[in-house]
């Protein structure tokens, strides 16, 4: 099972990619039965903004499921 420091490393390397991507900002997206710490940290951010995840304070007993993606609303090349 990942430990916390190998889940916070793959999400930051999630959140570079999509920093170097398209994007313009990025969403946490939790799963459906997160705790309320996780769901109140749902929504859009710009980039340095946006709590590092996994989050600390989540109550969940499988621990923090949020994860990054991007907001993309660019249109055209």
């Amino acid at each position: 099972m990942p430990t916390v420091v190998d889940k916070r490393a793959e999400q930051k390397a999630a959140l570079e990619k999509i920093r170097h991507g398209l994007a313009t900002k990025v969403r946490i997206l939790a799963s459906h039965d997160a705790c309320p710490v996780c769901k109140a940290l749902e929504g859009a951010y710009e980039f340095d903004e946006v709590p590092e995840l996994p989050h600390e304070g989540c109550s969940h007993p499988d621990g923090c499921r949020c994860f990054y993606a991007p907001v993309l609303d660019r249109f055209g090349p």
